[in-house]
């Protein structure tokens, strides 16, 4: 396995320390004593708010295109600490949240997976290992932003219209993060920044966590000679609240999935009451599960960065770069869960929601997570930048970047699955559970659990009760949190380790016509990037139900204010059980854990691309006049293999589980699906100055944005199996083509004072290729050509197999007489729609003369073609991402004051088209905003305090599936502070 590259916070902070201490104070001895002996000289440093908007408005004004601009505030100084909160006061910028901060963005209604992120020009890999239940899991190219600090950016440029000479990938934008170099400064510099971070949600950890870091930077040689080092440290100790479900499972009309019996099907099972649904397709949705959550995070972000340029003569420049991020999050995620099945009896709302559930044998399930995730970047790059003549520039720039989640191989996940009731009961007068109802009817924002009157309506006391004959059972009549009752039930490791790897080559050359002719410049270039994506995907999956933990290792804990923001929550579960995680999982492992094989997906692109652009200067009736017009050429062979082993049956473990079995001597086997595919992507930009200081612009050209990995991957993989049914599975498609973008962009801009504009923009995009899942049904076999089967539904009296199922081999489909075969759901991503997405975008920044005061505001309306069919359920393309968004913020900059209070507002907005354990469901994200404030003073030229402030009004998040009534997740942040001092030399 390749040796991980890890930064020592301690030495790395006492080097930076010490360059800092070391070298600034000679460095000001030897100012002051240059001062004293040559005649005075002052030198004016412009920084701060201001000067930082007035940077961006410049970048603004002078590209070409739409292009919106962030600039450091000061060395070492970005607006905020977080790379994504900034980005989300730019016109059309929304941000997605994990844990309340920043990580992914969304450019003009198009997701994190539409949007390109580039540093410093180069594109940049991403891995992460995010929670899945299986080899299929997600894998998206969207770039976590919380993995890079921002101490060592100068800039971002958001590239809202295409260029032959930027690289493609963004159909909603190109997001390039600049970060500095010795040049850029071509003196000794020097910049640090100590704080505290204190989060109001810590349950667990320190009330207040360190974040400092360090950059310095010099010039020798006469100015040939220019180093930089940067290192920034930050941990961020919270805790998070999330009440949810893992997905609504649904049975359409004749179809059957989940056996119930309604007024249309006679499935055999469990009768549900659907006189009130007006479902025009008679369908129903039944909730997975319940579950109340709490977690406590540890968050350790380390960064550094190395920067080294030469430069011989004044033709040449040289730089050669390594940037090295190291990004843990360890999280004790405790929960207490009902699980619901086709086992529940109940009655549905007018959209078919089964939103009253009673369940007179259902167990509590208590259940204990300890996630350990990692994710390793670094990149080492050259550039080399030659003047070859007056006219003509070249640039060679190379850079091979890695992204490794789970370096070491570790699980990212490990969960202990206990509970309260016995299904697997040796003899069925040792069997007992629980009871519950569960109401999503009344109109609150989470389901009423355990509503008093219907209690009394099904004459539940919600104790512990025997399932037959309770002669002589120690348990009948408990409380249902009584230790006495708690037991065994799963315990689970998994997890994907995932490596990235680009290797990318651009050549590009600049040739400046010096003559007055109306063509000015021309770029051409080439370039070849070898994207390589690998994932390991590992799992153990182990029945324990005769353990019985120790009484004196739990601790019941009760629920506290969890879930108090949002209505509804007095009824929610009144305790948890907490323990320690991964000592028990530990002590477990002894006794031999049952590992899945591995199973291993490859995606590899190679993308040769070249362009040319021809930059032109004129007057139009004496009004000046840019066009920039190019086309750019990409060709991408794209090869997905998988090597997996396939399970020979299922077995029937439990009411709720069908479980893949595997031969204890693996056999792999490899499937590979070659694809490829080319584009030429023109693009037009005109911008005209009206008048004076008013701009209008005109933007033409065509865009793509590349698959998310996982559509690309070949082989079948099964999604969860229950007893009779759903039957879920999965095949990638690696001939997929990429989206594609025709895209029109008009804007008017008015630059009325130094620092202020005013600017209204309208964009138009048509999108082919969008993904629709095409789903077919079938049998699928195993290794021998022998068709799965369903043991739940066969003769298991026969086969010697419990009724309630049993992790034993009289429980496989192989061997249980009559087990009928399975009609699987199988589906494959398949290019098939168009859609439409036009919108404006309105902003407005003023500074109030001398005053010190200012403000921006701004505004995006983004509308589609096709709006998602909460009644449909065959497929159908869906516009994810797509909302309205504005900011407001206003500041005051003077007297070596300064503050922001920023707000930031997004519109409700579908989110994804797939639930965590139901396919083909959508989540929509509620609408949400927050606000934000800092406040910092000047000490003096050197030395500036401050106190930072985000989600100050304690916002929530809530997110449903296809209507309001069924949560899919309502979490809770809490607001966090920081406070420290920052100094530049």
């Amino acid at each position: 396995m390749k040796k991980s590259t890890r930064l020592s916070p301690s030495i790395a902070a006492l080097a930076v320390a010490s360059a800092l201490g070391t070298i600034s104070m000679a460095h000001a001895q030897d100012a002051t004593d240059q001062a004293q002996a040559d005649e005075p000289m002052e030198v004016i440093a412009v920084k701060g708010i201001r000067s930082s908007l007035s940077r961006a408005q410049d970048i603004k004004r002078t590209s070409d295109g739409v292009v919106d601009a962030i600039s450091a505030e000061d060395m070492g100084k970005f607006p905020d600490t977080n790379l994504a909160e900034s980005l989300q006061r730019v016109t059309g910028v929304s941000i997605d949240r994990k844990n309340g901060e920043g990580n992914q963005v969304t450019v003009r209604g198009f997701g994190p997976s539409f949007n390109l992120v580039t540093l410093n020009g180069r594109s940049m890999p991403f891995a992460d290992s995010p929670k899945q239940e299986g080899a299929g899991g997600t894998q998206n190219r969207s770039f976590n932003f919380d993995q890079i600090s921002s101490e060592s950016v100068t800039g971002v440029n958001i590239y809202k219209t295409a260029k032959a000479d930027i690289a493609s990938g963004g159909i909603g934008a190109t997001v390039d993060i600049q970060t500095a170099k010795p040049f850029d400064y071509g003196e000794f510099k020097s910049a640090f920044s100590v704080k505290g971070n204190a989060d109001t949600s810590v349950d667990k950890g320190s009330s207040v966590t360190p974040e400092f870091s360090g950059l310095v930077s010099d010039v020798f040689l006469d100015g040939k000679l220019g180093l930089l080092a940067a290192y920034s440290y930050s941990r961020r100790d919270s805790g998070q609240e999330i009440i949810a479900s893992d997905g609504w499972l649904r049975q359409t009309a004749g179809n059957c999935e989940l056996g119930f019996t309604t007024s249309i099907d006679n499935c055999g099972g469990n009768v549900i009451d659907d006189s009130a649904s007006t479902n025009p397709n008679g369908t129903i949705w039944l909730p997975q599960n319940f579950n109340m959550d709490f977690s406590n995070h540890e968050r350790v972000r380390q960064n550094a960065q190395f920067v080294v340029q030469f430069a011989p003569n004044d033709n040449i420049v040289a730089s050669l770069d390594y940037f090295l991020s190291d990004y843990q999050n360890t999280v004790e995620r405790y929960q207490t869960a009902h699980w619901i099945g086709n086992w529940v009896q109940g009655a549905t709302d007018a959209n078919g929601t089964i939103a009253k559930i009673h369940n007179g044998a259902g167990g509590t399930d208590f259940i204990g997570y300890y996630d350990e995730l990692e994710t390793l970047n670094d990149s080492i790059g050259f550039n080399l930048d030659w003047q070859l003549s007056d006219n003509l520039k070249a640039n060679f720039d190379y850079h091979h970047s890695v992204s490794h989640a789970q370096p070491d191989g570790n699980l990212s996940e490990k969960s202990i699955l206990l509970t309260n009731a016995d299904f697997f009961c040796a003899t069925s007068d040792q069997c007992y559970a629980g009871q519950f109802t569960l109401d999503y009817s009344q109109g609150t924002q989470l389901p009423i659990l355990n509503d008093p009157a219907q209690m009394a309506e099904h004459g539940f006391d919600g104790l512990i009760h025997h399932l037959y004959d309770a002669h002589g059972t120690p348990y009948e009549g408990l409380n249902p949190y009584d230790p006495r009752v708690v037991r065994g039930n799963l315990v689970i490791g998994r997890g994907n380790e995932v490596e990235n790897t680009i290797d990318q080559y651009q050549l590009d050359f600049e040739w400046v016509n010096d003559s007055d002719d109306a063509l000015a410049s021309i770029k051409f270039g080439a370039g070849y990037v070898d994207f390589q994506y690998d994932t390991t995907w590992r799992m153990n999956f182990t029945g324990i139900a005769g353990y019985t933990p120790n009484a004196d290792d739990l601790t019941l804990v009760e629920r506290g204010d969890v879930g108090s923001a949002f209505s509804g929550h007095q009824s929610l579960f009144s305790h948890f059980y907490q323990w320690d995680v991964a000592k028990m999982y530990s002590e477990l492992e002894q006794a031999g854990f049952s590992f899945n094989p591995e199973v291993y997906n490859k995606v590899n692109e190679a993308t040769t691309s070249a362009y040319v652009q021809f930059n032109f200067q004129s007057d139009f009736n004496g009004m000046p006049l840019n066009v920039v017009t190019g086309v750019r050429y990409e060709q991408t062979d794209v090869t997905g293999t998988t090597n997996q082993v396939t399970p020979y049956a299922l077995r029937y473990v439990s009411l709720t589980e069908l479980r893949s079995q595997f031969d204890d001597v693996p056999v792999y086997g490899e499937t590979t699906i070659d694809g490829d595919y080319a584009y030429f992507l023109p693009n037009l930009d005109a911008s005209i100055e009206v008048y004076d200081d008013v701009i209008a612009r005109f933007s033409a050209g065509r865009s793509l944005t590349r698959n998310d990995l996982t559509a690309l991957r070949p082989a079948v993989s099964l999604a969860n199996s229950r007893p009779n049914g759903p039957y879920l599975a999965y095949q990638g498609n690696a001939n997929l083509k990429p989206y594609v973008s025709d895209n029109l962009d008009l804007s008017l801009e008015w630059y009325y004072a130094p620092g202020s504009y005013a600017s209204i923009g309208y964009f138009k995009k048509w999108v082919d290729n969008y993904i629709a899942n095409e789903t077919t049904s079938g049998p699928l076999y195993n290794a021998d050509g022998v068709a799965y089967t369903d043991p739940s539904q066969g003769d298991l009296a026969a086969a010697g197999c419990n009724a309630n199922g049993e992790d034993v081999p009289a429980c496989d489909g192989t061997n249980v007489p009559n087990s009928p075969i399975i009609d699987w759901q199988i589906t494959t991503p398949v290019n098939r729609e168009s859609a439409e997405v036009d919108g404006f975008e309105i902003a407005v920044q003023h500074l109030f003369d001398d005053t010190g005061f200012g403000v921006q505001a701004n505004f995006t309306y983004v509308n589609g073609d096709i709006e998602y069919d909460i009644y449909k359920t065959e497929r159908q393309t869906a516009l994810t991402g797509l909302s309205d968004s504005a900011n407001l913020v206003a500041f005051y900059e003077n007297y070596g004051f300064q503050a922001r209070l920023a707000y930031n507002w997004r519109d409700k907005f579908l989110s994804s088209t797939d639930q965590l354990r139901a396919p083909d469901e959508p989540i929509f994200t509620e609408e949400y905003g927050q606000l934000d404030a800092n406040v910092s003073y000047d000490i003096n030229d050197n030395f500036t305090v401050f106190v930072e402030g985000l989600n100050l009004t304690d916002e929530s998040l809530r997110m449903h599936g296809r209507f309001e009534n069924q949560l899919v997740s309502a979490q809770s942040f809490g607001p966090r502070f920081s406070f420290g001092v920052r100094g530049s030399f």
